[in-house]
């Protein structure tokens, strides 16, 4: 099982993931990817990981399971989040270029021609022009799918929110007053939405910052976005970048190393389930903690790229241990890192 054939999966598929690794004895470095509890890589597992099937597919959360007397480090995560905007104008293109600075994905919904020419000119991966009605039924909805609903009148909102409640969605926001608002809830209601699926909406839409510009307004929009976002218990899962980053090393016959924080303790920079790819060239993509910390992790990676340590590496940095590691500690805490060397060639690899 190679890279690619890791990366085909996790691309091919969607939904809620859960991506169980073993952590220590022989099977140390072993992985299964479940997409809504079914796996997916590899399709057929054995060993430790096929045995506690059930298990892995009931965990709620990320977090170290212990099987067999094997720590097994599970990670909840949810496919690459993306935007869908309805409605054009200012503060919807100033959306666009924040969510694309984010890395957000965007797809833009819009009646009119040149509203729609300028959300593309904002950045929107793909813009539909036509009628919203129309055009969200080849939109598809996703659990990480955020909506946002920015159109010129109320009944345009109605419309959007409509289509928007059939589907599976992270978010969905409507820009407009309280009174708007108010008003777009209550016939929805009358249209049949349960009154429940109705509180689902964020109106008025964003943060309470007392955003005034088109710039400011999007910039709350997001905030609400990355808090619901980050307020689920997942992990980040694995970014654009870092995927683009083990796209790029297939095929070239050196392998990369992973790190994976699995456990941590007390105040830590980065969380549970965050990831650095160290490549085989010393450059690394995303980010374990910086410091001293990251430093030593990427001395650790490199003896293992060139044969000098085990290719599976669970490496602990405590405040309490011994004093030359209480540096490592960034803001006093500890983790647990897993380190990884990624052989295309070897089964079950990520």
């Amino acid at each position: 099982m190679s890279i690619r054939e890791f990366l085909d999966a996790l691309r091919s598929t969607q939904g809620q993931y859960a991506l169980a690794s073993v952590l220590e004895g022989p099977e140390s470095g072993e992985r299964l990817l479940l997409c809504e509890g079914v796996p997916v890589w590899p399709a057929r597992p054995e060993g430790l990981l096929a045995r506690n099937l059930p298990a892995l597919a009931g965990c709620g959360a990320s977090g170290i399971l212990t099987l067999e007397n094997k720590r097994i480090f599970v990670e909840k995560f949810g496919g690459a989040p993306r935007l869908v905007i309805c409605g054009g104008g200012h503060v919807a293109e100033s959306v666009v270029r924040l969510a694309v600075m984010l890395g957000l994905p965007v797809i833009g919904l819009e009646e009119r021609p040149e509203y729609a020419d300028a959300l593309r000119r904002a950045g929107a991966e793909k813009v539909l022009c036509g009628p919203y009605a129309e055009n969200l039924t080849q939109v598809e909805g996703s659990a990480e799918t955020c909506f946002v609903v920015a159109t010129r009148a109320h009944s345009f909102d109605v419309e959007c929110l409509t289509g928007i409640y059939k589907k599976r969605f992270a978010y969905v926001g409507m820009l407009g007053s309280r009174s708007r608002s108010a008003l777009v809830r209550r016939q929805l209601i009358e249209a049949g939405t349960a009154p429940e699926k109705a509180e689902e909406l964020h109106a008025p839409i964003g943060l309470a910052i007392k955003a005034q510009t088109a710039q400011e307004i999007a910039l709350s929009i997001l905030a609400e976005i990355v808090e619901v976002k980050n307020g689920c218990h997942q992990t980040e899962g694995f970014p654009p970048e870092l995927l683009n980053a083990l796209d790029a090393c297939t095929g070239q016959g050196k392998a990369p190393v992973l790190v994976t924080i699995v456990s941590r303790h007390g105040s830590t920079p980065r969380e549970v389930g965050a990831k650095m790819l160290v490549l085989p060239d010393g450059r690394s993509v995303g980010s374990v903690g910086g410091g001293i910390m990251e430093y030593r992790v990427q001395q650790l990676a490199s003896k293992m790229q060139a044969g000098e340590a085990a290719p599976c590496q669970l490496a602990e940095y405590s405040a309490s241990a011994k004093e030359d590691d209480a540096a490592l500690a960034a803001c006093g805490g500890s983790m647990n890192v897993f380190l990884q060397l990624l052989k295309e060639e070897e089964n079950n690899e990520a």
